[in-house]
């Protein structure tokens, strides 16, 4: 069966999703309108707070970078070995000297790499009277490296940083200055850092100064323009005022941002020519009633796709659902596209046809199982057949036929002991062969040797094949309790087995003349219904459990004998029963 969409309901998901939506964007339209009013004031201030984050975040980028490359020098001058070479220097043998400042040099590589601003590192070891470079090695002093850091040493007071023309370095010393780290900062990183933050604006410049030190690095040559900013600047931090402003500079207007850099204690500065913020508003009266148009057609066009795209393939499932909780599981879900639902419903419609499937043979197997747990029980405890078995010993007995006697009640003994024994429900394909074949010498003699069997040899290669237990005797018990019922004839019974790979076929034929064409139409008819409805007698019962445990194709198949009574094909397809 087809199904449909349900009707609308109240609250349904797609109507909280279009509500959601909703929300989001009714606020979103709202401010665009407030902004509208409040006109070209907001929209700058708005702007320079956008400016302001991404100049500050670049700037908090940048000081975090310099407080790590700090405490990478100052965790270096903390170092063990460093601190060994420079207590023990003098005292120190040659190989345990060269070993401390291979150690120190691998450390110094270490910093090094661990920052794209650091171009060089270094160490000045007093005790020992070298300085250890990442970029000239080990070397005696007095040497370039020595003169430049001792002379930038002296400088007074000491700066957060060192310059030596456009040379920028970080110095610390240790033990009472026996031990100087110098690091060199990459000046055209700190540049193109800069440079980054410009890229903000296309009009806009960037600089790192203070009014001290002047304009330390910046991304223009204008330097009337950049100092005219840092002493902006400057007053700014008079007035305790971190925001952003907007100022005039050698006639022109600009939008100055100051965000500090702590590490190098100086301020960075982004300035951005207000013609380029404020020139896109000229423009926003019309995009913005354009805008809040296409907005309302989202919104209904959106409404409107999450109903196609959600609410209904959800409903066509929720209505599946409520089928299958009424145990109706003759039903698909149609779907034409192609996206996760048609997923979905595949998914569905296997899973309920795997459910009406396994509902469907459980419950069959169920049945079978009952029906062959009392056949089998039924078969344990006739009082006819045993009473008969012991009957025809006595007789026996009475005669004086003892190896007759010893044989049946050897072949009675093997037939209960098979029976009765518990355990697995599978055994080995011989033994159910030989186990028929036992029956029928029991009952051969039971019939006074009036009906005799005849049966074909099995090869060892059935060794290795497992079959149901009972599958084989009621089909043998079939003949001698219907094939020869009237007594008037001398029956035989021929058994005969066909073992290929992938498959067991045993035949069992009689030459009695009771069934007619009608009756063996009827027993087609029953073991083709395979329904635990019709009745369920011995060869019924073994025809579903071949069935139900391996499939279409196996089971069992009645037809006219040759010899003039019935046969009855079992037929086992076991290479199916792993698929």
């Amino acid at each position: 069966m087809k199904l449909q969409a349900t009707g609308k309901a109240k609250w349904l998901v797609y109507q909280k999703i279009v509500i959601v939506f909703i929300a989001f964007l009714v606020p979103l339209i709202s401010m665009n309108i407030w902004v509208n009013y409040k006109g070209m004031s907001f929209m700058k201030n708005a702007i320079l707070d956008s400016s302001l984050a991404g100049a500050s975040f670049y700037s908090k980028q940048l000081d975090k970078e310099m407080y790590f490359i700090r405490n990478l020098q100052l965790q270096f001058l903390g170092d063990k070995d460093l601190q060994k070479l420079s207590f023990q220097g003098g005292r120190l043998g040659r190989y345990e000297e060269v070993e401390l400042i291979n150690q120190i040099s691998d450390r110094l590589s270490t910093l090094l790499s661990s920052s794209d601003y650091v171009v060089n590192g270094g160490v000045y070891v007093e005790a020992i009277g070298k300085t250890i470079s990442s970029m000239t090695g080990v070397t005696n002093t007095p040497n370039d490296e020595y003169k430049r850091i001792d002379s930038l040493l002296k400088t007074k007071p000491k700066p957060s940083f060192f310059r030596d023309g456009d040379r920028i370095f970080f110095i610390e010393t240790e033990n009472n200055a026996g031990v100087w780290s110098y690091i060199e900062i990459s000046r055209s990183k700190l540049l193109e850092a800069l440079h980054e933050i410009a890229t903000l604006y296309q009009e806009s410049e960037v600089l790192l100064g203070n009014r001290d030190m002047g304009k330390v690095l910046s991304t223009t040559q204008e330097d009337q323009v950049s100092t005219a900013v840092l002493n902006l600047m400057d007053e700014q931090n008079e007035h305790d005022s971190d925001l952003p402003e907007m100022k005039k500079v050698n006639g022109k207007s600009y939008f100055i941002i100051h965000n500090n850099v702590s590490a190098l204690n100086l301020s960075l500065v982004m300035y951005v020519n207000q013609n380029e913020i404020t020139r896109p508003l000229s423009q926003f009266s019309t995009w913005f009633y354009a805008l809040f148009i296409i907005a309302i057609a989202v919104m209904l066009l959106y409404s409107y796709s999450v109903n196609i795209m959600i609410h209904r393939p959800l409903s066509k499932l929720l209505k599946a659902f409520h089928l299958i909780e009424t145990d109706n599981l003759d039903l698909v879900i149609e779907s034409r596209s192609k996206d996760e639902f048609h997923y979905l419903f595949h998914s569905f419609n296997r899973m309920a046809f795997r459910l009406k499937r396994s509902i469907e043979e459980n419950y069959e197997q169920k049945i079978a199982l009952q029906h062959s747990q009392l056949k089998q029980l039924q078969s344990q405890i006739n009082p006819h057949f045993l009473y008969n078995s012991f009957f025809n010993i006595y007789m026996m007995c009475k005669v004086g036929d003892a190896d007759s006697a010893a044989e049946l009640s050897q072949k009675l003994g093997s037939y209960y002991q098979y029976i009765t024994r518990s355990g697995s429900d599978e055994v080995p394909f011989y033994k159910e062969y030989r186990h028929a074949l036992d029956y029928c010498e029991i009952q051969c003699i039971r019939f006074s040797n009036r009906i005799h069997y005849e049966y074909d040899e099995i090869s060892d290669a059935t060794n290795v094949i497992a079959v149901p237990r009972l599958i084989i005797q009621p089909i043998v018990e079939n003949v001698f309790e219907h094939a020869f019922e009237d007594g008037t004839m001398h029956g035989v019974v021929y058994i005969g087995a066909d073992c290929q790979e992938g498959r067991v076929r045993i035949t069992v034929e009689d030459n009695g003349n009771l069934l007619t064409d009608e009756d063996i139409l009827q027993l087609q008819e029953k073991l083709a219904k395979h329904s635990s409805q019709v009745e369920n007698t011995g060869l019924i019962n073994v025809n579903n459990r071949l069935q139900l445990k391996y499939g279409v194709g196996s089971g069992l198949f009645v037809s006219r004998s040759s010899y003039g009574g019935l046969k009855v094909e079992l037929i086992i397809i076991y290479e199916h029963e792993g698929a």
